[in-house]
């Protein structure tokens, strides 16, 4: 006998009744008899399902299980109700790097006379939230797509390596080392950065659709005015034929009259058919905690007050992340001094000199 791969499908029936306490038996390959638990002191339900269509006329009480089909959705929906929120935790991180100090300098580009020392690192938990929106197009047609977006809740800005973060072997339901939590913001404040974020995603998904549904909408009018134009032809042509009746003339004309409300009703239609609606809700959130380096730094100019900033190392890209200016808080990885000593993106630095010149010439 063949062996059959089971499908993502099959794997996921298989997880979902095992988490919620039900049990399945297949049958034969694709087919199944499962036991869905119910809410109360219920036995259970009792179905038997199938993912091969071509065995229903074998199991005629089976019931297809595919993408968009009642018990599928069933299934799924349940899943993503009990799932709604989550926390895990990334292990297998090398929180001990070889010269950090080192590492951090070669990553930031300071113009001199500017200097850094590292005077202390610690490892501490850093928080991400994770969520997941699906957005659902509705025309004649409806389509899903689910659209997830990442924000760090330590400096509030969206992780763009979010494959590395959800990478299943480093997942743990458990901390492997107990580490404080970072300064962090809280899930509600950063959502609707999240939000805007999949909002900006999703405006050139829609742009695509919008586009193929004007242009399938321009067909079918372009043939439903051919076809109404044609029915006007016969029209006159039964006119010239019944010119001289009056009483045939009028019925004509009323005719005519019929055939252009109804092309107007039926162009009108095909229009709000084809009108593109996009709605947005939240699925799911999981808060994903993963260890990281907090160093602070000490950045130095001769004659001026030093300037502390905080360093963050992350191990699992084994980078230092982008640095938030502390006078426009946009990320950087270049610093310079001002003439006042402090410590600011180049962008910040060129304003203040300009600031300082404009009150020299004055």
């Amino acid at each position: 006998m063949v062996d059959v791969l089971s499908s993502p499908l099959e794997d996921f029936m298989r997880s979902y009744l095992e988490t919620v306490g039900g049990a399945w038996d297949e049958v034969e390959p694709q087919v199944y008899d499962v036991l869905l638990p119910v809410a109360g002191d219920g036995d259970g339900e009792m179905l038997r399902i199938t993912f091969d269509p071509e065995a229903l006329p074998e199991h005629p009480g089976s019931q297809l299980a595919s993408f968009g089909t009642p018990v599928v959705d069933r299934l799924l929906h349940d899943a993503v109700r009990r799932g709604q929120t989550g926390r895990f935790h990334l292990a297998g991180l090398n929180l001990s790097p070889h010269d950090l100090a080192a590492r951090l300098r070669r990553s930031l580009t300071l113009t001199p006379p500017l200097e850094m020392r590292v005077e202390r690192v610690r490892a501490l938990s850093f928080a991400v939230a994770v969520f997941w929106f699906q957005a659902e197009f509705v025309s004649d047609q409806k389509e899903q797509d689910i659209v997830p977006v990442a924000i760090d809740l330590h400096y509030g800005r969206e992780v763009r390596h979010l494959d590395q973060s959800l990478d299943r072997s480093r997942l743990l339901e458990e901390p492997p080392l107990l580490l404080p939590e970072a300064r962090r913001s809280t899930v509600a404040a950063v959502y609707p950065a999240a939000r805007e974020q999949v909002l900006r995603s999703l405006a050139p998904m829609a742009g695509v659709r919008h586009r193929e549904l004007t242009e399938r909408l321009d067909r079918q009018v372009v043939r439903m005015r051919r076809y109404y134009a044609d029915l006007r032809e016969e029209l006159e042509e039964q006119r010239r034929r019944t010119h001289d009746k009056e009483e045939a003339a009028q019925r004509l004309e009323a005719r005519r009259a019929a055939i252009e409300r109804e092309e107007q009703v039926r162009v009108a239609e095909l229009r709000q058919k084809s009108a593109l609606r996009v709605h947005l809700r939240l699925l799911q959130v999981v808060m994903i905690q993963q260890p990281k380096l907090l160093a602070h730094a000490l950045f130095t100019v001769p004659d001026r007050e030093p300037n502390r900033l905080e360093l963050v190392w992350d191990p699992l890209l084994e980078v230092m992340e982008a640095v938030p200016c502390p006078e426009c808080a946009r990320p950087t990885y270049a610093l310079e001094a001002t003439r006042m000593g402090r410590v600011v993106c180049p962008a910040c630095a060129a304003r203040a000199a300009e600031s300082m010149s404009r009150k020299g010439r004055r």
